[in-house]
């Protein structure tokens, strides 16, 4: 199977027909329907006041919207090929978008009980997502809100909060050894070890903050905290078959999906992963082909792509992978 071969995928979206109708005040919309508290957008320059309150109508994707195309088309393959139920993961949610995109593709296209797994580590992250899911018709009491950083294995990990719906946050940089070295000497240096000391004890926090997106014209800053951590291996548990993994994990990709190699491939049919530096990317393409998977599309991050269909534009870089290990009967 070619990578980056669109050929045989251009047609995804064909017969399906793009929203179109009255869109309340303060809301965004997508091609499925999806509805959107602008204020979750409002970090990224969305006003709340001037979006909805109107009629729309939308369009179908086009793939020269980079990497919202790739997500486009996970969510409606995903829910073309399922058979019997559903079963969802985003792992980095963020509000909710990409499972209830998911989910409200599944509707229109295939539907089938269906489950959703959604994990962030940020509080108002799985807040924001409970209010996605419920705006869009979804009961999140009816699906698995999970409240916990993505890890290799279960040990609390030091993890910034902050910044809500940025997608930001990671536990590669706060987690690791020498950053835990490092705030110890910065608390030692400033005679602050017994305040470091009671801050951890009793908040579960550092009582240090950190530039989430540093060297950007964002201002986004998070506290470094102690949060529960939770396996893919975990997750995966409880179901004989997951349709669809959708990941933006800012790097931890690195620490989460090698040890969970084996029951993703036993499990998993498809796999989206939002890659975030070149070394991330190459090592998980790597590894879905040493385990057998085929790489649908495959483009690296911060760069600008020609293709015969159109040019785009990536900035966190995506992998697309199936599973040919599970199949489904017709």
């Amino acid at each position: 199977m070619a990578v980056n071969d669109f050929a045989p995928y251009m047609d995804i979206f064909e017969g399906m027909e793009p929203f179109s109708g009255y869109v309340e005040k303060g809301f965004l919309i997508d091609f499925v329907g999806q509805r959107t508290d602008a204020n979750f957008r409002t970090i990224w320059g969305v006003d709340p006041e001037t979006s909805g309150g109107r009629d729309m109508q939308t369009k179908l994707p086009d793939l020269s919207g980079g990497e919202a195309w790739f997500e486009y088309f996970n969510w409606v393959a995903a829910a073309k090929e399922a058979r019997g139920s559903y079963v969802m993961m985003t792992l980095g949610s963020c509000y909710g978008g990409q499972a209830v995109g998911s989910y409200l593709a599944l509707q229109a296209l295939n539907p089938m009980p269906s489950m959703l797994v959604a994990v962030d580590g940020v509080p108002e992250n799985m807040e924001m997502t409970r209010k996605q899911f419920r705006d869009n018709g979804i009961n999140p009491d009816e699906h698995w809100m999970i409240e916990a950083a993505m890890s290799g294995d279960n040990k609390p990990v030091l993890f910034p909060i902050g910044a809500p719906g940025s997608g930001t946050q990671n536990c590669i940089v706060t987690n690791s050894g020498a950053n835990r070295m490092a705030i110890l000497d910065l608390a030692k240096k400033a005679g602050a070890t017994e305040r470091l000391a009671q801050s951890l004890l009793m908040r579960n926090s550092t009582d240090l903050t950190i530039d989430l997106a540093p060297g950007t014209e964002y201002d986004f800053s998070g506290e470094i905290t102690f949060v529960s951590a939770v396996t893919l291996n975990d997750l995966l548990a409880p179901f004989p078959r997951v349709d669809f993994v959708e990941a933006d994990l800012q790097q931890s990709e690195k620490v989460v999906f090698p040890p969970a190699m084996d029951a993703l491939t036993k499990k998993v049919r498809r796999v989206l992963l939002g890659t975030h530096g070149r070394d991330t990317h190459d090592r998980m393409e790597r590894l879905f082909q040493d385990h057998g998977w085929d790489i649908l599309f495959s483009y690296p991050p911060e760069q600008t792509y020609e293709t015969p269909y159109a040019t785009f534009d990536m900035n966190d870089g995506v992998i697309t992978a199936v599973n040919p290990a599970v199949a489904y009967s017709s």
